[in-house]
């Protein structure tokens, strides 16, 4: 190489890209020396910036994990409430159609129960009416028979005898009734 770089510095001191031959060894000792002293002053702090800058990467590598892990969590917390919220609807569904069953029951034997009642009460009602028209009818029979027997008798019969058979006949339908 040094004999390359001689050739090069033969051509001429004026060679644009390298310098004069002895110039060389001074500007190799002055590499050298700030090579010497970056490496002594400065390589230390390069190297902790390099070691703090690992560190922190390592740190929010970690960071991000840990958010990671906890935005799973809460995604999978977040899921477990929506299926409980389903859950949840399903059973009031369920409940709700079960208290609908259950009022549509009652509801429907409270009916037939007053059916029932208003069937009963029309029932003795109407027995009620065929009692009181029989009744009724017996007496007004009473009253007819008694008037036609009266007009059929005083044309036949004397006082006594008549009062006899009225008396009779008034047993007789007192005992019916």
């Amino acid at each position: 190489m040094i004999e390359q770089l001689t050739i090069f510095a033969a051509e001429g001191p004026n060679h644009p890209i390298w310098p004069d031959p002895k110039e060389l060894p001074w500007a190799a000792a002055a590499f050298l020396i700030v090579a010497g002293l970056l490496w002594w002053k400065a390589l230390p702090p390069a190297k902790a910036a390099l070691q703090a800058r690992t560190e922190r990467i390592a740190k929010e590598i970690d960071d991000a994990a840990k958010a990671s892990t906890d935005a799973d969590a809460r995604l999978s917390d977040v899921q477990t409430r929506i299926a409980n919220a389903e859950n949840e609807r399903q059973r009031i569904l369920v409940e709700a159609r079960q208290t609908a069953e259950a009022l549509k029951a009652q509801i429907v034997a409270r009916a037939e129960a007053d059916a029932e009642s208003i069937k009963t009460r029309a029932v003795a009602d109407i027995e009620s009416s065929k009692q009181q028209a029989i009744s009724d009818l017996q007496a007004e029979v009473a009253t007819l028979a008694i008037g036609a027997a009266e007009a059929v008798i005083a044309q036949n019969l004397d006082a006594s005898t008549q009062a006899g058979l009225i008396d009779r006949y008034i047993d007789q339908v007192g005992a019916q009734a």
